[in-house]
């Protein structure tokens, strides 16, 4: 019997042990050798971000090492012993901010506090070690008692990196999932520039020359501009959709959904997944949406709007509201099946999304809505012809089209 889809399911020791498993564990083999000290990974939400770095601890952590070894039996993985070596080799610091969403600054930095308080619940053994010093212990105490302050939030990753590092004896992996969250969630609020200043000084602390840092994976959904955030950072790898670099590490391939048809006895909707869920291109890699393939063989095989139904789609609507009257002209052109041509500038700093020419489209590109078809470097900048990449994304823009012309006609 054919086990269950893993809807929702971000653990990968939870999805390989009770769930139907895609294998992506090629992407450690290719990342090992020739990774840089820090590796951004911008995919479009729902794509197996979180997942992707959940496989990552699971592979590198020191804790539990062993039991998690288990995991990567009979995965590619498994099939190159000198990557194998380093398998829970590693302390690793896992931090997810998906979750850092709050409607002010101030909101903000007492939620920090209470998720640094949850997070250090955990690591309550620094306590009892005598490599940690007493200064440590007093900074520890203060975050368990959720009692942290905006400069000592700033300081937290570094200071959990030199307490790892103290306490295993080795240089310390870091992984932070959904950084630009906070930032997305602080445009849409208000205070914009606080948060871009207190993210800055939260990720430089830890990651620019760090001799305790062995590597860092962050993901995201946008590359906010490396000026606003990452401006310290000279060792900063980026891999979007558009460079095609570990293109098909999250994501379904042709390859990938033709095994789950067959592995449920499905074949006969091949055709009809493609429709509406295939037709995005990471590189040179066509990719299936994996959110929707997985809901879609989780609910009988019936065609829904899975993927756009998991967000109100805020932030896009909202963007396009404001856009330009050709700029709707262009939407409304490439339903009809005509590509949008548009310069693209994947280092977005929010504050010039409404006016900086063609950034609707860069930002429908890298949030998954568009899709490149091709593309080429200009001396104005990276040129592409965009398209919807299926049907599902097609109806997406029917129906916003169909509210803002609802809209104009009560004005």
């Amino acid at each position: 019997m054919v086990k269950p889809m893993p809807v929702g399911v971000d653990d990968f020791a939870e999805a390989r042990k009770r769930y139907y498993f895609v294998d992506k564990t090629k992407f450690i083999q290719e990342f090992w050798p020739n990774h840089a000290k820090v590796t951004l990974l911008t995919r479009p939400r729902r794509f197996g971000k979180t997942i992707t770095q959940s496989m990552l601890y699971y592979f590198f952590s020191c804790e539990h090492a062993e039991e998690h070894r288990l995991l990567f039996d009979g995965l590619r993985v498994a099939d190159y012993p000198d990557i194998m070596e380093h398998q829970g080799q590693y302390p690793v610091v896992f931090l997810t901010l998906k979750d850092w969403k709050y409607n002010s600054w101030e909101e903000l930095q007492a939620g920090i506090s209470l998720r640094l308080q949850d997070f250090f619940q955990d690591k309550r053994f620094f306590l009892d070690s005598e490599k940690i010093s007493e200064d440590d212990k007093r900074q520890i105490r203060i975050f368990l008692a959720g009692e942290s302050k905006p400069m000592q939030n700033e300081m937290a990753l570094s200071f959990l990196l030199r307490l790892y590092s103290t306490f295993y004896g080795r240089k310390v992996i870091l992984l932070i999932d959904e950084y630009d969250a906070p930032v997305q969630q602080a445009f849409e609020h208000g205070y914009y520039d606080h948060a871009v200043a207190f993210m800055r000084n939260f990720l430089s602390v830890a990651l620019k020359s760090n001799p305790l840092l062995e590597f860092a994976v962050l993901t995201g959904v946008l590359r906010i501009a490396k000026e606003s955030i990452f401006s310290a950072l000279n060792n900063l790898e980026v891999s979007s959709l558009l460079n095609g670099t570990y293109a098909d590490a999250m994501g379904f391939t042709e390859e990938d959904v033709q095994k789950i048809a067959a592995d449920y006895q499905k074949e006969d909707k091949l055709l009809e997944i493609k429709k509406w869920y295939d037709g995005y291109h990471f590189g040179a890699t066509d990719i299936y949406n994996p959110w929707s393939v997985v809901n879609y063989f989780a609910h009988r095989c019936e065609p829904d709007f899975y993927w756009i139904n998991t967000s109100g789609n805020g932030i896009i609507k909202e963007l396009m509201m404001h856009a330009d009257t050709r700029t709707l002209e262009r939407v409304r052109e490439v339903l009809s099946g005509h590509p949008i041509d548009a310069i693209l500038e994947e280092g977005l700093i929010y504050p010039d999304i409404y006016s900086a020419p063609d950034s609707l489209f860069t930002m429908l590109l890298t949030t998954g809505y568009l899709t490149p078809v091709k593309m080429k470097m200009t001396t104005l900048g990276r040129f592409a012809s965009l398209s919807i990449p299926d049907q599902e994304i097609e109806g997406f823009y029917r129906g916003f089209l169909r509210e803002y012309d609802e809209a104009q006609k009560k004005y």
